[in-house]
């Protein structure tokens, strides 16, 4: 899919769906009222294609967010070696009624 938009005036949406149906397979279609942009028609397979993209940016944000989170803990000295860490969370468990 193209990143080019296609503008079409709003009466095109009641006149001619079918040809802003198929231009939206193409690329996404601004729909303009009284010459302004006001809405943007997408097919289905780019709205889900862009959703998904997203949600992976989402999630590596996530990720990025944890390890800034993580280099901040090593260069400010909040750090415990692995037996400690170890301890602390079975000492937890116990504590835990299930």
């Amino acid at each position: 899919m193209t990143s080019t938009i296609s503008i079409r005036p709003s009466r095109d949406i009641r006149n001619n769906y079918a040809q802003i149906s198929s231009l939206s397979r193409q690329n996404p279609v601004a729909i303009t009222v009284n010459g302004r942009e006001d809405t943007v028609v997408l097919s289905h397979d780019y709205f889900v294609e862009q959703q998904k993209y997203v949600s992976e940016l989402e999630a590596k944000l996530t990720v990025y967010a944890h390890l800034a989170q993580a280099s901040d803990d090593v260069k400010l000295g909040r750090v415990q070696d692995i037996d400690g860490a170890f301890d602390d969370i079975l000492s937890e468990l116990d504590g835990i009624e299930l």
